[in-house]
C-alpha cells in the first residue's frame, strides 16, 4: 500500500549523502551509548503507533533493531517506518528489510530526512475497517464510490468514476458510516469541499473537508473512538 502521502521528503544534499549523515550520527551515539534507543512511529489504519527502539547494530547501510511486539505487528505489512531522535536534524523515513514479531527485531534501510505530514492534521483520520458506500455531486451528475477513511472534518472516497470536480470546489458528500457496537449502517450528508486527488490512473482518491452539523459530527467522533478502539484490539490480539 502507498504510503508516501504521509510524509514529505527533507533532501539536504543529496540521498546518499544524508543516508551517510544519519548512519555517521546513529553510530556515534550508538559508540557512546551502547544502549541508544530511537522512537519509531508508524500509521495502522492511520492510528499513530509510536514506541521506543533500541539500535542493536549498524553494518554498511543496515541498521538491526530490537523493537516492540506492537511496532513489529505494524511494519510487518507495509514494510516502512519513521526515526524520531532528538540527535536528528528531521525526522527519518526508512524501508523495513526485515521484521519478526516474536523475535522483537527489524532491520532497516535507505533512510532519508522528511517530515511527517500527518502530524500537521487537526484531527485524526482513521481508515475504515470496510469501506462504505459513498457518492458527491457535480455539475455532470454523482460521482459513486466508496469512504475509505474519516476524520471529525475530513473524508476520502476512492472511485472510479471520472469526476469534473475542481480542487478547491463545493459539493455534497453523502456516506454510509457502520456502527460498531450496533452493527447498524447510518447514512450521512454534509457539505464539503474537494481538497485533493490521488491516483495517476482508476480508481482515483478524492479528499475532502466536511463540514458536518452537531448530530453528524457525534455520530463520527462515536465511531473514530469505536475504530481505534477495534485497531488497537486487534494489535493486542496478535502481539500478545
Amino acid at each position: 500500500m502507498d504510503h508516501s502521502y504521509l510524509y514529505s521528503t527533507r533532501i539536504q544534499n543529496s540521498f546518499d549523502e544524508d543516508q551517510a549523515e544519519i548512519l555517521s550520527i546513529f553510530k556515534e551515539e550508538l559508540f557512546k551509548q551502547p544502549k541508544f534507543q530511537i522512537t519509531l512511529i508508524n500509521y495502522y489504519h492511520g492510528l499513530p503507533v509510536s514506541c521506543p527502539a533500541q539500535i542493536i547494530s549498524i553494518e554498511k547501510d543496515m541498521i538491526d533493531l530490537d523493537v516492540s511486539p506492537y511496532q513489529a505487528f505494524t511494519m510487518r505489512d507495509h514494510h516502512y517506518t519513521f526515526i524520531r531522535s532528538k540527535v536528528l536534524k528531521y525526522d527519518v523515513h526508512a524501508n523495513v528489510q526485515y521484521v519478526h514479531i516474536n523475535r522483537r527485531a527489524a532491520s532497516l534501510r535507505k533512510l532519508c530526512y522528511v517530515e511527517i505530514m500527518a502530524e500537521r492534521r487537526n484531527y485524526i483520520r482513521l481508515a475504515l475497517g470496510e469501506p462504505q458506500n459513498a457518492l458527491f455531486t457535480t455539475s455532470t451528475g454523482l460521482v459513486k464510490g466508496k469512504l475509505v477513511e474519516i476524520s471529525i472534518n475530513g473524508a476520502c472516497v476512492q472511485s472510479n468514476t471520472p469526476c469534473t470536480l475542481e480542487i478547491g470546489e463545493e459539493t455534497n458528500l453523502t456516506f454510509m458510516l457502520h456502527n460498531i457496537v450496533q452493527n447498524l449502517n447510518y447514512t450521512m450528508k454534509t457539505p464539503a469541499v474537494l481538497v485533493g486527488i490521488d491516483g495517476d490512473g482508476q480508481p482515483k482518491r478524492y479528499r475532502f473537508t466536511i463540514a458536518p452539523d452537531k448530530i453528524l459530527d457525534r455520530e463520527i467522533a462515536r465511531y473514530l473512538l469505536q475504530r481505534q478502539i477495534e485497531i488497537l484490539q486487534e494489535i493486542k490480539d496478535v502481539t500478545e
